[in-house]
């Protein structure tokens, strides 16, 4: 009986060792960068390269890595990775012409499936297929993708250089009136030139009751 719980003992202290292995082993992976990523400053365990990440002028620092590491690097956000593109032609081919399988995103859940009921552009993502080991785009996204190439291709974005031209004069003369609402003032413009394009109407004044409405309605 006593050699029967030794042998028993035994059997679980190895198994913890093992379990415990496993744990500090995933531990001390968390914040290394995966051997086939983009190479990238060095990291730290755990935290990757969070204590690197600039906290004023992050352009710059994001130009310094783009010349040591080229227009394509990785950072290491803890156990995220970041691929920072800082080429336009990086760009274009990866964002533009592989679009089918780089032009995801996180999920956000909240933004996606609680506000929008899955319905909100901007954050529509890939969707796992049952038994395969990639994502793939749901019949809604290819849906959407579809409208918006259909009014943001090049030949119809050309009809649209008028409303930028006039925007963004409206713009630059409310900077000069009144320089200290600048956010208001970019505020407007984004507004305008996207309401104009899709609905035809302006919001010319940042105390339009439209552009009011639709801030404080997203708050």
């Amino acid at each position: 009986m006593g050699v029967e719980t030794t042998s028993v003992l035994q059997a679980w202290m190895a198994l913890a060792i093992a379990m415990l292995s496993l744990v500090v082993w995933r531990v001390n992976r968390i914040g290394r960068r995966p051997a086939n990523y983009p190479p990238g400053p060095p990291t730290l365990p755990l935290i990757g390269n969070l204590h690197q990440m600039p906290k004023a002028n992050g352009h710059l620092q994001f130009q310094k890595w783009a010349r040591e590491y080229g227009p394509v690097y990785s950072l290491m956000l803890g156990p995220k990775v970041m691929v920072v593109l800082s080429s336009d032609v990086a760009v274009k081919d990866l964002l533009d012409k592989r679009s089918a399988i780089y032009s995801s995103r996180p999920e956000f859940y909240l933004a996606q499936t609680i506000l929008s009921r899955g319905l909100r552009p901007l954050f529509m993502v890939r969707q796992y297929i049952p038994f395969l080991s990639s994502k793939e785009y749901g019949s809604m996204v290819r849906m959407v993708r579809k409208l918006a190439h259909s009014v943001l291709n090049v030949t119809v974005a050309r009809s649209y250089v008028p409303y930028q031209d006039l925007e963004i004069k409206a713009m630059l003369m409310g900077l000069l009136d009144s320089p200290e609402s600048f956010i208001n003032h970019i505020r407007r413009y984004t507004t305008s030139l996207t309401t104009q394009m899709a609905f035809g109407y302006r919001t010319p004044t940042s105390e339009d009751p439209n552009l009011i409405e639709m801030f404080d309605g997203a708050r």
